[in-house]
């Protein structure tokens, strides 16, 4: 029932109860008053069941975006911890290599040293 109307019946039915003494038309005020108050407090309860609703949702978003951070900062340490593993087997990798070149490089040297000392053991010779 709509506000204007509901205090046009109201407005109705009271005067009709003041000016004619009329005991049917108190009753029909306090059916309607009280049919206006049920309704009211209906709405107030459904008012706190929802606010109850959106302060349970509310909760269970935060847990949720709680989850998700951890969940982020553990996948964060594992990437850290991948990348750090990467980066040791990487510099072992390159070290090994070092090594190689290392040893190349001397044999390469040495190589070069006995051909040179043959050629000037070769030419003094002869």
């Amino acid at each position: 029932m709509e506000h204007s109307s509901f205090a046009q019946l109201l407005e109705n039915e009271l005067t009709s109860a003041i000016l004619n003494s009329d005991k049917n038309a108190i009753k029909r005020v306090s059916l309607l008053l009280d049919e206006k108050i049920s309704e009211i407090e209906k709405i107030k309860k459904e008012q706190e069941e929802t606010k109850s609703d959106i302060k349970m949702l509310i909760e269970v978003i935060k847990q949720g975006f709680e989850h998700m951070d951890k969940r982020f900062e553990d996948m964060q340490k594992y990437m850290d911890k991948r990348f750090e593993d990467m980066q040791r087997y990487m510099d072992k990798r390159f070290e090994d290599m070092n090594k190689r070149f290392d040893m190349m490089f001397k044999f390469m040297a040495l190589g070069y040293s006995l051909i040179t000392l043959l050629i000037v053991v070769f030419k003094f010779i002869h």
